[in-house]
This record gives C-alpha cells, sequence and structure tokens, in this order.
C-alpha cells in the first residue's frame, strides 16, 4: 500500500533534513519538495482515486484544507514580516519608510542604516552595511512579487537574490537623499 503524507515547514528545512528524520525513526520514505504546483496535482490524483460519487464531497473537503494551510502560510508570512521589522525598530531604532513610484512596494528602514551606508567612508565599507541590512531586511523583501521587483528595478532587474540588494540600495540612495534636501 502507497501512503502519501504532507509535511509542511518552513524554508530552513529541506528534504534531506526530513528524510534524515525518518530514517532515525525507521521510517524508509522517498521524501520531496511540494510547491504549490505540485501540491495541485497531488491533489487532483488523491480526488481521482475516490469513487465518482464521493469525489465531489473529496474536493470540497480538500479545497477547505488547501484554503486554510494558504491561510495559516500567509498569516505565518505576515508575522515573520512584522516580527522582522519589530525586531529592526527595537535593535536599531528609528525606521523610515520607503515607497517605490507607484507605491506598491513599502520598505521600514533603519535610518541608523541610512545614515551609516550614505555616509561611508569607501565602497567596500558602504558594500558590506548594504549586504548587511538586506539580510536584516530579508522577510520584507521575499515577500515582493517577481513582476513587482522588476517593475522598480527596471533594466537593473536580474530575476536573482541580487535583486534584493539592489532594491535596498535604491531605497537607502532615496532616504538618504530626502533626508538631506
Amino acid at each position: 500500500m502507497n501512503r502519501r503524507h504532507l509535511i509542511q515547514t518552513d524554508e530552513s528545512v529541506d528534504a534531506s533534513d526530513i528524510q534524515a528524520a525518518l530514517e532515525a525513526s525507521g521510517i524508509y520514505a522517498e521524501v520531496q519538495p511540494l510547491h504549490l504546483q505540485g501540491a495541485a496535482k497531488l491533489a487532483a490524483a488523491e480526488v481521482a482515486d475516490y469513487p465518482v460519487g464521493q469525489q465531489g464531497n473529496a474536493r470540497d473537503k480538500l479545497i477547505a484544507w488547501m484554503d486554510e494551510a494558504l491561510d495559516t502560510a500567509d498569516d505565518a508570512r505576515v508575522k515573520r514580516i512584522t516580527d522582522s521589522i519589530e525586531k529592526l525598530k527595537r535593535d536599531h531604532g528609528e525606521l523610515a519608510t520607503w515607497r517605490c513610484e507607484g507605491g506598491y512596494i513599502a520598505l521600514d528602514v533603519p535610518t541608523a542604516f541610512i545614515t551609516s551606508i550614505a555616509n561611508a567612508a569607501n565602497d567596500a565599507r558602504r558594500d558590506i552595511e548594504l549586504r548587511t541590512l538586506t539580510g536584516l531586511m530579508l522577510p520584507q523583501l521575499e515577500r515582493i512579487a517577481p513582476s513587482l521587483m522588476q517593475h522598480a528595478l527596471g533594466s537593473e532587474y536580474a530575476g536573482n537574490r541580487g535583486d534584493y540588494e539592489r532594491l535596498v540600495a535604491m531605497a537607502v540612495d532615496e532616504l538618504a537623499r530626502g533626508s538631506l534636501q
């Protein structure tokens, strides 16, 4: 009998970690990451296995379960962002809110970093500060859709994680220019 189980984790846990934990418990199984598209295919296959008269009920239950799982994931993402912003404020003081042109991206940036980066003695120091700030702001940055990131960065958009640093640099530069005026 082939059984399928779904384990929801955060990004820090990968398939090899889960497989190692299962094997340590004496359970030998195939473990694969499952993204939304894969989850939808798996769900469709599971519903198709039900007798025809029960497929509607199974589909409705599955949709409700998936909606609940998506809501839980959204709530966790919002909490991570909120906690991250509170930690930035607690650890680094006052925050300034930057909004890209059009206002569809907003980032809360510690003013201490804005000043430090704007007044960096050299490019190497600026790069170190910028990387540090980008790391601290990852929960805010990871929620930005690629299409919004591309619109904000224009020709500088590369479609990789370096876009986060480019966006933070843009925000810091604009906030620094605004505070100097």
